[in-house]
């Protein structure tokens, strides 16, 4: 993508680094500008691995949907848009949100479905999973109903745990084309790619178990 440099109040990059370069970093090389919509499904932390800090803080609209309602205190005492939803492909008064506790400080697979894929590709050691009641929305819902301004999107990043098609059935692609779509697909699943590719989307890089998506207009916009 050709992008005229520009310069940024803030430097840092926050998301999970793989193959050399953090996520936040890739998805900053595809725009030259200090505004934009970022929408953040699966936020987990504030900052820590957090694809949508390094934008927040050079002057982007964030907003971050989280489900486990443990981390939703501190991402409110550091964010400024944050909502305590399991975000799917259609609205329920309540899901039951499985928080698995691992050995580990990041627990990967907590989900409103944990995926005996993810177990198998992640093996760790379970110490044991919290059940937390939440409400459960589509993208569509949430900005109709509590964010009606927003029109459009600059990036969408996913990273539910194998509930990222699901997110996506959520979200009405062509009124909000989001120009860049972020998503762990850790098991490559093809209905992804093939939904996407069906909204003018093309798959731009696929970085270890991530993949970034660029819209049709957008490219065109960002070629000519």
């Amino acid at each position: 993508m050709n992008t005229r440099r520009i310069m940024y109040p803030y430097n840092e990059f926050h998301g999970e680094r793989l193959n050399g370069q953090a996520v936040d970093e890739v998805l900053r090389s595809y725009f030259s500008k200090n505004t934009g919509i970022f929408f953040d499904v699966g936020a987990f932390e504030p900052i820590r691995i957090s694809n949508s800090y390094h934008f927040e803080k050079n002057g982007w609209e964030c907003y971050c949907f989280e489900a486990n309602t443990d981390l939703i205190p501190e991402l409110q005492s550091k964010r400024k848009h944050v909502y305590n939803y399991a975000i799917a492909n259609e609205d329920k008064e309540s899901v039951t949100f499985h928080v698995v506790q691992t050995s580990n400080w990041t627990a990967g697979f907590s989900a409103i479905q944990i995926s005996e894929e993810y177990k198998k590709i992640f093996p760790c050691e379970f110490e044991s999973v919290k059940l937390l009641t939440v409400p459960q929305r589509t993208l569509n819902s949430i900005i109709e109903q509590e964010i009606p301004e927003i029109t459009e999107i600059d990036i969408l990043s996913v990273d539910i745990e194998g509930g990222e098609y699901n997110c996506l059935m959520g979200v009405d692609l062509n009124k909000y084309k989001p120009k860049v779509i972020v998503l762990e697909n850790v098991t490559d699943d093809k209905m992804i790619r093939t939904y996407l590719e069906s909204h003018q989307y093309t798959l731009d890089r696929h970085i270890a178990y991530n993949q970034y998506y660029v819209h049709a207009e957008y490219r065109k916009k960002q070629l000519s």
